[in-house]
């Protein structure tokens, strides 16, 4: 064993101690029961890894991977300082759609107090590591408690690979340390003492391969949580395409360098900078970009880190230099970085934070990601009409689940009807459905949807708002 390889045990050794095991009790979010029907909900257990992190004057923080909290009802962590003693914690907050996969937690101001009486030695508090990226052929060291364990595990190996983020991923370093269920959470470490990134997943049915989301993330996600702002990234607000040599003539470009901008989309970054579509996008704060997008410059040589890599880690609200090419003479400009525009269909996996309405024996939810999903499994056909929806600027709603023997059953409506107008007002939201069926008590509502069918609907004389035949529920 080499002194570097002994160094590095040591090492983790030590930071072992800042690692703590979480253990969830809560819904389990991949139910489609659940996800067509709210009002069901499928209780479980499970476990994951966290770790205190040194950041600021945080005390008892803790860093884990989003997917161990995410509808959590209870969570409580272990040490290895404090035996088999359980501290209640609680979620600061976390990154809902999982890009990236990262939240922040924290014991309660009475707990930290428990925790440190019964701790044998002081928090090790782990520091995430600044700067650039990690090497290729880097030795790290992945802790965690997988499989459910009760002490905590340290694997070696090193960072094998990169994976580029988009305009929806952040980007991921690959190891072949083993990373395993119940490892999520935990920290990678490298020889200086430093956490290069979190451990987040695992590739099913792949020997040796393991996901880690990089420190400089996390990093800009704790801080978004701390301010309780929902953790977004800067974007470039539009889409691109690869630049190619038969462009040289319509572009008047002499080579194919930078990505060309085929879409800029409204109050986003590229509109706040002036670019117009055809614009060829040549380098972000002095980055320079090849045609595909990638990296030009020593990194670029081992690494495909890309234009949205780039964007992501510029803090939002900092000023950005674009430098670009329109008619074949390149320019300068600049704008504050945000985040993209959001769009009418969102992702909603937050269990408890889902509205709906029951009401004509239906259960009638806004569309979201996990619902299109979710009725894939049920009806393909009606997931394509769907997925055309999915660009609106406005929410939609839709038909998730119909009750035998009711009204809504008798109209033999299919799953996944989007309704769009209601007594022939246009409709976007359960607040505005429940306000036309409110003031229609003892008469009728007549629902249209895209597709073009109708339903012609008594309204209960008796209909309480909110209690009744219509229920909206968070």
């Amino acid at each position: 064993m080499t002194k570097a390889k002994r160094k590095l045990t040591d090492i983790a050794r030590q930071m072992m101690s800042g690692v703590v095991q979480i253990q969830i009790e809560g819904y389990i979010e991949e139910d489609i029961q659940s996800v067509l029907n709210p009002s069901i909900k499928i209780p479980g257990q499970w476990s994951g890894s966290g770790f205190f992190v040194k950041y600021k004057d945080l005390e008892g923080h803790m860093v884990t991977n989003a997917h161990v909290v995410r509808n959590a009802v209870k969570v409580e962590i272990s040490s290895m300082l404090t035996s088999e003693e359980r501290f209640e914690a609680e979620v600061v907050g976390l990154v809902k759609q999982l890009e990236p996969d990262v939240a922040l937690i924290k014991l309660t101001d009475k707990e930290l107090l428990r925790f440190k009486k019964l701790a044998i030695q002081p928090i090790e508090y782990l520091e995430l590591r600044e700067g650039t990226s990690p090497s290729r052929g880097e030795a790290i060291k992945a802790i965690g408690y997988p499989m459910g364990m009760i002490e905590p595990n340290i694997t070696g190996g090193e960072i094998t690979n990169f994976i580029s983020g988009s305009e929806y991923t952040t980007e991921r370093f690959v190891t072949n340390a083993a990373i395993n269920p119940g490892n999520s959470g935990g920290p990678s470490i490298n020889e200086e003492g430093k956490v290069v990134g979190l451990n987040t997943a695992v590739m099913i049915d792949a020997e040796n391969i393991g996901f880690i989301t990089p420190a400089s993330f996390v990093k800009i996600i704790i801080e978004n949580l701390l301010l309780q702002n929902e953790p977004h990234f800067a974007d470039i607000g539009g889409n691109l395409q690869k630049n190619a040599e038969n462009f040289n003539p319509l572009l008047k470009q002499s080579q194919a360098k930078g990505v060309i901008v085929s879409k800029v989309l409204a109050n986003g970054f590229l509109e706040a900078a002036d670019i117009q579509p055809r614009d060829v996008i040549l380098s972000v704060n002095k980055v320079e970009f090849d045609r595909h997008g990638i990296v030009i410059g020593k990194e670029g040589l081992y690494r495909h880190k890309n234009i949205y890599d780039v964007m992501k880690l510029v803090p939002i609200g900092e000023e950005a230099e674009i430098h670009f090419m329109r008619n074949g003479v390149i320019k300068k400009t600049k704008a504050l970085a945000m985040r993209n525009p959001e769009k009418g269909i969102i992702s909603n996996p937050i269990l408890n934070e889902r509205t709906y309405l029951e009401v004509f024996g239906m259960i009638i939810q806004p569309l979201s990601y996990e619902i299109i999903q979710a009725i894939q499994f049920v009806d393909p056909y009606a997931q394509i009409e769907m997925l055309q929806t999915i660009d609106q600027e406005k929410p939609m709603l839709v038909v998730t689940h119909i009750y035998q023997g009711t009204q809504a059953d008798e109209v033999e409506w299919p799953l996944g009807e989007l309704i769009i107008k209601a007594n022939d007002h246009e409709i976007h939201t359960i607040e505005a459905l429940q306000k036309i069926i409110d003031k229609n008590k003892g008469g009728t509502v007549l629902l249209e949807c895209l597709s073009g069918t109708i339903g012609y609907f008594q309204v209960d004389q008796e209909l309480e708002s909110d209690l009744a035949n219509v229920k909206v529920k968070k």
